[in-house]
């Protein structure tokens, strides 16, 4: 059950890293990193409200951050 626990806090970890970078570096491949973490939290462990809350700010952030390159270069 803490292994468990503490694969949940690393998902989430890893899951918010790539939704910061998002915004800057890889849009594409951290956004959709961020929502395969979001999927992961929601179906395999107890963090469904987390889980969710990931896969709609790494849609937007990832989308936000590839509009953000398309204007700025």
């Amino acid at each position: 059950m803490e292994t468990e626990k503490s694969y949940e806090s690393l998902l989430i970890l890893i899951g918010w890293i790539n939704v910061s970078f998002a915004l800057v570096f890889f849009q594409l491949f951290c956004g959709i990193i961020a929502i395969c973490m979001g999927i992961v939290l929601r179906n395999d462990y107890h963090a469904k409200k987390h889980g969710l809350v990931l896969i709609i700010v790494g849609i937007i952030v990832g989308i936000a951050g590839w509009v953000l390159n398309y204007l700025y270069l």
